[in-house]
């Protein structure tokens, strides 16, 4: 019985092998599916490549603080849209204030010193003209009139250094733009000097550009003023355009493959759509010729190591297989030197003798 068994499974997997390479196979007949036709237009040799979206120098500041002290108050979030000037942190500037008063007492001594010094120079002047005094003692009073001096401009530079550290206590957004990150919050000690005291970190969005890595065996065929088209995952239905604004010359090496960053503006209004970090998937046109004899390229088929068309001239009969000379080679469509003529129809899907076909529900 087992044997039996054995015998039916053998016949079934033959019988399934036999279709698989005789029924599964097309006819000895050229089946067309679909066709195009030869015709004039546009001719476009794309660079593709991938981006990134980045902001630009200066977009995003990183805030820190320059006072040492406990953090009062920090009024933003992140997220939150600021202006250029907008108070976003304040630092704890009690004992400041307090310096501050004592530098301004020192200073007001200090001036009301100066001031009887310069009173009292006349009458010592008057008295050694008089011979009441000796020249000594005008000596010594021009020099105290002039240490008092010295001593009211360092009890005012004094008072002006604490004015200016007490200022740093209030921390403002140096560019309008969009709160990116807050690495510190109220009630938290900062040092000034440490990483910590970075506190806010501010981003303008509008300002962004977008690099695309070139390999250095295409880096030769991309130029400044190339027009770019770019996607992102975000918004795959929507097409970007740019321009190649710069070539850096120094080489970025990953993966021991060389690449040239290539830098491409971003508008105002496309940075409505973006983020940084963004990853692109471009399209540099490297050149474009218009009003000429185009094919599309699924019309294009390897045979026999060659690259062919198949002309259908008429539907009744199979179409004839000829090898188009080609001029440039297009990402949708390439140009045709020779062979082929306008109106000419071309297949663009087909089945060949021999090819396996698949059945409906395989």
């Amino acid at each position: 019985m087992k044997k039996l068994i054995f015998i039916l499974i053998a016949v079934l997997l033959t019988g399934g092998g036999i279709w698989y390479f005789t029924g599964g196979q097309s006819s000895g007949k050229i089946k067309v599916i679909k066709t195009a036709t030869v015709e004039m237009g546009t001719v476009t040799k794309v660079l593709e490549a991938t981006g990134i979206v980045k902001a630009q120098v200066g977009a995003q500041v990183k805030i820190g603080a320059q006072a040492t002290g406990v953090l009062d108050s920090v009024p933003v979030k992140v997220g939150d849209l600021v202006k250029k000037g907008a108070l976003i942190a304040q630092i704890d500037s009690r004992e400041l204030r307090a310096r501050i008063a004592e530098s301004a007492a020192n200073l007001s001594l200090a001036q009301a010193k100066l001031d009887y010094m310069e009173k009292t120079l006349p009458r010592k002047q008057s008295l050694v003209k008089q011979e009441l005094e000796a020249q000594d003692s005008l000596d010594v009073a021009y020099q105290d009139a002039e240490m008092a001096r010295h001593g009211v401009a360092a009890a005012r530079a004094k008072l002006q250094t604490l004015r200016v550290q007490l200022s740093y206590t209030r921390i403002f957004s140096p560019i309008d733009g969009v709160v990116s990150q807050v690495a510190a919050q109220e009630g938290e000690t900062i040092v000034s000097g440490l990483s910590v005291s970075n506190l806010i970190t501010v981003l303008d969005p509008a300002r962004l550009e977008m690099w695309i890595y070139i390999d250095e065996t295409d880096v030769g065929r991309v130029s400044i003023g190339l027009p770019v088209k770019y996607t992102v995952d975000a918004f795959r239905d929507r097409v970007f355009d740019g321009i190649v604004n710069r070539i850096y010359p120094e080489p970025e090496i990953r993966d021991n493959i060389v690449y040239y960053r290539t830098l491409v503006t971003v508008t105002k209004e496309q940075a409505h759509w973006l983020r940084p970090e963004m990853t692109t998937q471009c399209k540099i046109i490297v050149e474009i010729r218009d009003n000429v004899l185009a094919v599309p390229n699924m019309a294009l088929k390897w045979v026999m190591n060659r690259q062919v068309c198949f002309v259908v001239d008429d539907p009744e009969l199979e179409p004839r297989e000829i090898t188009p000379k080609l001029g440039l080679v297009g990402l949708e469509s390439s140009e045709v030197v020779s062979g082929l003529k306008e109106g000419d129809i071309v297949a663009t899907q087909l089945v060949l003798p021999g090819s396996k076909v698949k059945k409906k529900g395989d």
